[in-house]
């Protein structure tokens, strides 16, 4: 049985939120004429197949449709002329769904695996049909806020995200057509690499030799994963099904450095960095006029926290994150102690104390080095000082952080 993949239910979930976007995107119009040009672009550039003539391969759309619960669904398929490039696309365009081949694919690929491209391709569609059609709504915001140049680079990521999880969710459809993942593995590797005979499971072997000598490997797709990180994903899904979930997830998403992060991640950042500054500003000898003038710079609605303390899943949730994202909040350490004169060393030996509580001891030593040109002995000597002269501030019970 398909689900909504949990992904695209959090993007729905969040563009719901912004109501008149959502209403916008999901206000019906008349998309007629948009159709009829589509078709008449069609005709001139591919070869049709005909439901009468060509009725091996609309026999196996209808296989799929039953399948797929899309018996309704009008679906017409097309060769492309003048490309030898081998892809299958498909358009969902005013209740209608065109298929279109490109190359010699069909020619390629034996029965069972010209079923699962096929299916493939329709599974976009019941994805579009799920949840009321919510998800084709919120694929046409995302797609349309990451396709603007002056949109931030997290709408790109989101988008990007998007549809590498719809690929993943359309080999699963795929799978359940056929119920067996051979088929599926061997049209992937079979168009990508035009060979006319591919084994499934040395594929799956090759695939694990790759895992093997990466860690932490994920995929660098844009539009879809590649085709090693898609057998993998089909093969433990036929294996575990949901609990497959984490490590397809690991396989998509990774550990996200600063510069990738989709608007989710962004949200979960700025959480962290609010409740970093709140630990790190919490003693009231570091509350001075500049510092919290810089801490309003990161949030307009920053407020101290008297209630702030470091705990366990603080640590554990910084200790998973990307060095990138290590280096961005040692830094935030290391501007702070840069403010205000007046508190002398004090916020320098602050920093490395809290630096090394939270678990970037070795980020935030790497950037004092390198920010104030220090030689290790003479990083060790500012560092030894600056604690020295931390641990002589007085700080009330409730200006503690630790539990």
């Amino acid at each position: 049985m398909l689900s909504a993949p949990p992904y695209h239910q959090q993007v729905k979930d969040h563009f719901k939120q912004q109501q008149k976007t959502w209403e916008y995107f999901a206000r019906p119009t008349n998309k007629s004429e948009q159709l009829a040009q589509f078709k008449k672009e069609l005709l001139k550039n591919t070869y049709k197949f005909d439901r009468a003539t060509d009725a091996f391969i609309y026999d196996k759309i209808n296989f799929v449709k039953e399948k797929l619960d899309l018996q309704n669904l009008p679906v017409t398929v097309y060769q492309e002329q003048y490309t030898d490039e081998r892809n299958a696309s498909i358009v969902y365009l005013d209740g209608e769904a065109h298929i279109v081949f490109s190359g010699p694919i069909i020619r390629l690929l034996n029965e069972e695996e010209l079923l699962a491209v096929l299916a493939h391709e329709l599974t976009h569609i019941k994805l579009y049909s799920m949840l009321e059609g919510e998800l084709e709504i919120a694929d046409r915001i995302i797609t349309a806020i990451a396709n603007n140049y002056h949109s931030e680079p997290s709408y790109f990521e989101t988008a990007r995200l998007f549809r590498l999880y719809t690929e993943i969710f359309c080999d699963r459809g795929a799978y359940t057509v056929l119920g067996n993942i051979a088929p599926v593995i061997s049209s992937l590797v079979k168009i990508s690499t035009g060979l006319e005979q591919v084994n499934p499971d040395s594929y799956l072997k090759q695939a694990d030799e790759i895992f093997a000598a990466e860690d932490n490997l994920q995929t660098a797709g844009v539009s879809h994963p590649e085709n090693f990180i898609r057998a993998k994903s089909i093969q433990l899904w036929d294996q575990q099904k949901q609990e497959a979930e984490p490590a397809i997830r690991t396989m998509i998403e990774g550990i996200t450095d600063l510069d990738k992060l989709d608007i989710f991640q962004q949200q979960q950042l700025a959480q962290t960095t609010r409740e970093v500054l709140q630990l790190y500003l919490k003693p009231k000898w570091f509350q001075s006029t500049l510092v919290l003038s810089l801490a309003k710079q990161f949030f307009n609605d920053f407020m101290l926290a008297e209630n702030a303390l470091l705990n366990d899943q603080m640590i554990e949730k910084i200790g998973k994150r990307h060095k990138s994202i290590k280096d961005y909040l040692s830094y935030i350490l290391f501007d702070f102690t840069q403010l205000d004169r007046t508190l002398e060393q004090v916020p320098a030996g602050w920093a490395f104390q809290l630096a090394e509580d939270l678990g970037l001891k070795e980020s935030y030593d790497s950037i004092v080095k390198k920010e104030m040109k220090l030689s290790d002995k003479k990083l060790q000597q500012h560092k030894e000082k600056s604690l020295a002269a931390y641990y002589d501030v007085k700080e009330n019970e409730s200006e503690q952080i630790y539990e």
